[in-house]
């Protein structure tokens, strides 16, 4: 299963926002603690200032009655879980909500500790003293629920949070997405049936940019030039076919074996070109269809310039020209045209070698042409280019006949005693 570009774009989008999330997360998580602890600690103190001042005259007249009221009073305060006086003897003097004076609580040094986090208690002690003499000592259990509740809160709400916002986000990448990407899917699925062979295909973008619109109309007139020069084979070929015809039933009347013949050796020739066309086509529509997609994947990924449409467009317009230009070097080569005129023998194989170069590229034959001089001769052109084309295919045809490698032909053109040497 094939996932699209747009839906990864959308996947990597939220997981970078997530990630991010969780930091945010964390880091509140961690100020959260900091607050807490401070806030912990100032009333730690205020609650040893507090209880050293009521406590201090008591302990030392003895007043049990007014040491207990202060007790009941402080145990009053939020988050106080008990309360124990004992003298500077460790005599148990008063105790709020502790049974057993005899097992004093372990005093532990930080409010967050994994102990007090586990019984959800901070056990301290304050000392009691008047003039630098020690009067007792009060141990104070504070309890740490109400962090584990806010923290555990503040979790929850900032994980929801997210979630909305990754759900936002979600809806608002994935609606960007489709509306910068519909108009390339549609350039490149009009560019992939062109190569197929649909050159009727047109697209319309109702919503386009300045910049896609105009790789929409080069594209547009592409195809059409195509579709035209297509028609243009085809009607030529329709006409060859129909003197074919012609010359069939007056070869039978008048016996023209020899005219027959040549036409016959035409129609081949018109195929052979076909053939060569489809050939020369395919590397250009390629093209067109890969710098499309490459558009798309540059889109897709926030990787557009602001000068790749403009680079590209002028790229689908020269692959559109070279095609249009194929088609009339074609068209020009099997036209009827029997006048002689004078031209050289070294321009007309090129001409000839081009029409077959792809073909025998495909192959991997190369053609090696030595050092020759230049050679003029009058007659007709097409039919000598003709010549070297069947000649160019019978060397192919032995070459791979024979399994010959590596695979080449040598050419060369020389003039002796009035002679010219192919």
């Amino acid at each position: 299963m094939k996932v699209s570009l747009a839906l990864k774009w959308v996947v990597a989008s939220l997981l970078i926002e997530s990630f991010m999330l969780s930091l945010m997360v964390m880091k509140n998580v961690n100020q959260l603690e900091d607050d807490l602890i401070t806030q912990t600690k100032i009333r730690l103190n205020e609650q040893k200032i507090l209880l050293q001042s009521a406590l201090a005259a008591p302990l030392v007249q003895m007043d049990y009655a007014t040491i207990n009221s202060i007790l009941k009073e402080t145990k009053a305060l939020p988050n106080i879980d008990y309360l124990i006086v004992v003298d500077n003897k460790n005599n148990c003097i008063a105790s709020l909500e502790w049974s057993d004076c005899k097992n004093l609580p372990l005093i532990e040094t930080d409010p967050f500790s994994k102990e007090s986090l586990e019984d959800k208690r901070y056990d301290t002690s304050i000392p009691i003293a008047i003039s630098y003499q020690k009067l007792g000592v009060v141990y104070l259990g504070l309890s740490t629920k109400f962090y584990i509740d806010a923290k555990k809160d503040m979790i929850t709400r900032s994980v929801l949070i997210a979630i909305i916002e990754l759900i936002l986000s979600a809806i608002l990448l994935i609606t960007i997405s489709k509306w910068i990407t519909k108009n390339l899917v549609r350039l490149t699925n009009m560019a992939n049936e062109i190569s197929r062979g649909n050159y009727s295909q047109r697209v319309s973008l109702s919503d386009s940019s300045e910049e896609t619109s105009r790789l929409e109309t080069s594209l547009n007139i592409m195809a059409m030039s195509i579709e035209k020069n297509i028609k243009d084979l085809e009607i030529s070929y329709t006409e060859q076919k129909k003197l074919s015809e012609e010359l069939k039933h007056q070869l039978a009347k008048n016996h023209e074996q020899d005219l027959l013949l040549e036409h016959q050796s035409r129609m081949a020739a018109l195929g052979e070109m076909l053939t060569n066309i489809a050939h020369q086509w395919r590397q250009p529509l390629n093209a067109i269809s890969v710098l499309s997609s490459s558009l798309k994947l540059k889109n897709d990924y926030q990787l557009l310039k602001e000068n790749d449409i403009n680079d590209t467009t002028e790229k689908v317009i020269n692959y559109a020209k070279y095609l249009s230009d194929t088609i009339d070097d074609f068209r020009n080569f099997i036209k009827n045209d029997s006048v002689k005129e004078n031209f050289s023998i070294q321009k007309c194989f090129d001409q000839a070698s081009d029409i077959v170069a792809l073909n025998l590229s495909n192959q991997e034959i190369k053609i090696e042409v030595l050092e020759s001089e230049e050679i003029f001769i009058n007659g007709i052109t097409n039919e000598l280019a003709q010549v070297f084309i069947n000649i160019l295919n019978n060397a192919k045809d032995v070459l791979l006949e024979k399994e010959i490698d590596p695979k080449f032909i040598q050419v060369k053109f020389y003039k002796e005693d009035e002679k010219i040497y192919i």
